[in-house]
């Protein structure tokens, strides 16, 4: 979420129909039970509470958390653990694992999996040190990082990212005979503190599941809510109102100016 003053993400977070609170627990199927998290700004730079535990197990502090933070910018998400090395399931829940990942003005979150983290960490340099966890979704913030820090633009390092995992699989896929792609499901949504960033990206194939809650949508098209605040989330949070779906390869672009909050639609791959 992204508002020209500083406000609670409360109604997306735990009031509406399918804020991320339903979603974690609406369909027993597919429970987004391993871990959760907040992220905000405070002075430019990014912070975030964040647990390893199930949200729906944790309501009263996440529902504190929820209130208490206000921000022109909120990152929030609920994990459901992927697992490509196929760790001890112990091995995959922390606070270390658990999104948003920040870092000095970056706030970042992950719907998806990267199929090949070993060998996707190699593509860090020196920010392979920086790794904390074991969750592959910690690879793809990063070479973000690493790419922004560089000098790179958002697109160039999103791209960046897709076409360094493709030339590895054609490398390695023989290693991994029963995986099938380097990735399912490159969305992202992030932030530099001054604008917020989603980038929507996913196969057919990917996305071959209804959405977690209304079960009306591809389970990996994103949508968003023009307004102030403009809201960007994984699948519909409310009913009544009017989202718009984002196609794959779609990056959006929301930045405050004056009093209104502007943004931008952009195809950057497919």
């Amino acid at each position: 979420m992204i508002s020209n003053e500083p406000l609670s993400a409360e109604r997306y977070l735990v009031e509406a129909e399918c804020s991320l609170l339903q979603q974690s627990r609406a369909d027993p199927e597919r429970l987004q039970g391993d871990g959760w998290g907040i992220g905000y700004y405070v002075d430019g730079a990014s912070c975030a509470v964040r647990s390893e535990k199930p949200v729906y197990v944790e309501v009263d502090r996440y529902k504190s958390v929820a209130l208490k933070t206000r921000s022109k910018i909120i990152l929030a998400h609920i994990r459901k653990a992927s697992n490509p090395r196929g760790l001890p399931s112990e091995k995959l829940l922390s606070i270390e694992n658990s999104q948003p990942f920040f870092f000095k003005n970056i706030l970042f979150v992950h719907n998806g999996t990267i199929n090949i983290p070993d060998e996707a960490s190699e593509l860090l340099g020196n920010y392979k040190g920086m790794i904390k966890g074991v969750n592959d979704s910690e690879i793809y913030f990063w070479f973000l990082v690493k790419s922004l820090e560089d000098g790179e633009s958002v697109e160039a390092a999103l791209i960046g990212f897709e076409d360094a995992l493709q030339k590895l699989w054609r490398d390695c896929f023989q290693s991994h005979p029963m995986k099938r792609r380097p990735y399912v499901g490159l969305n992202a949504i992030f932030s530099d503190g001054e604008k917020l960033y989603a980038y929507c990206r996913y196969s057919e194939e990917d996305s071959c599941s209804p959405s977690i809650c209304l079960r009306d949508q591809p389970v990996f098209q994103m949508c968003y809510l023009p307004r102030n605040p403009l809201v960007v989330a994984s699948e519909k949070m409310t009913k009544s109102d009017e989202w718009i779906p984002l196609k794959s390869g779609q990056l959006l672009t929301a930045w405050v100016k004056g009093t209104k909050v502007e943004h931008r639609v952009e195809m950057i791959s497919g």
